[in-house]
């Protein structure tokens, strides 16, 4: 074997021990998020070239790794979430409503019907009743929102900056039951519990670097870091930083099972589906 095959050898053992990707799945243009449906598809927003309106998708990844145009002519689509059969996903300006069958999609909530002009809508999860909860990055270092939305497609302000000021540019954003959620900030690194009912704020922890996704596993709240491109763990009030390194991780999400993460990593343009010790 060649000094440059055994090296070449050598990275990419280390990049498997590192990732402890169960699959990594390549071939994407700046890929945000992902959710699994309950078959194994695996859905990726494909945000395309930054500032591009139309080259934006929805990428579909089969149970035989097989990956497809799902949704196509979309700006700039970032979080997605799958509730009651269908898909929703922000799309720069707007909150899109997608056919699981065919992929088509409509408008669910226009530039319009938000109180307050968006910026760059990013993150999007739901609570089991149907209320939304969408975090909008401002210019991702300050004019940061955070909207909820009614199933009927109406929105409501919940806190921004000014009646907020410790949000800066909130993504990653996690319903813990019909009040509490958890927001993590992308400019300021810090982790925050939140309620809805009093519309109140708190600190709990800092030092994720510029924070994306958001999820909860095996009794862990994780957090993608994605200039670090690390995953953190926020575990009874203690944070630490998990092996697994990326170029970029985007905004994470749980496999249907619940028993790994899938991870896009934007400058990679990869998808990795890992699992994570306990």
């Amino acid at each position: 074997m060649s000094i440059h095959k055994y090296l070449l050898l050598i990275i990419i053992l280390a990049y498997i021990s590192l990732v402890n990707a169960n699959q990594v799945y390549p071939g994407f243009v700046n890929p945000e998020s992902a959710v699994q449906s309950k078959n194994g598809d695996i859905y990726v927003t494909e945000f395309g070239v930054r500032g591009k309106d139309g080259d934006g998708k929805i990428k579909k990844i089969n149970a035989n790794g097989e990956i497809s145009d799902f949704a196509t002519g979309l700006n700039d689509p970032r979080g997605l979430i799958i509730y009651k059969g269908e898909i929703y996903a922000t799309d720069k300006d707007v909150i899109v409503k997608v056919d699981m069958n065919d992929g088509s999609w409509e408008v669910f909530s226009g530039t319009m019907a938000f109180p307050k002009t968006p910026v760059l809508l990013n993150d999007i999860a739901v609570t089991p009743s149907g209320t939304f909860y969408i975090t909008d990055s401002g210019n991702l270092k300050d004019g940061g929102m955070v909207f909820i939305m009614d199933m009927t497609g109406n929105l409501e302000l919940l806190m921004d900056e000014n009646s907020h000021p410790s949000i800066k540019s909130p993504n990653g954003v996690l319903p813990l039951d019909e009040n509490r959620f958890l927001l993590v900030d992308f400019a300021t690194g810090v982790l925050f519990e939140g309620n809805k009912k009093n519309v109140s704020l708190k600190k709990l922890t800092d030092g994720l670097g510029a924070g994306d996704g958001i999820v909860f596993l095996n009794d862990s709240v994780l957090i993608s870091d994605w200039k670090n491109g690390v995953i953190h763990e926020y575990r009874n009030g203690s944070l630490v930083t998990l092996k697994y390194r990326f170029e970029s991780a985007a905004d994470i999400a749980p496999t249907f099972d619940r028993k790994s993460i899938i991870v896009p990593d934007m400058k990679a343009g990869t998808v990795s589906v890992i699992d994570i010790e306990n």
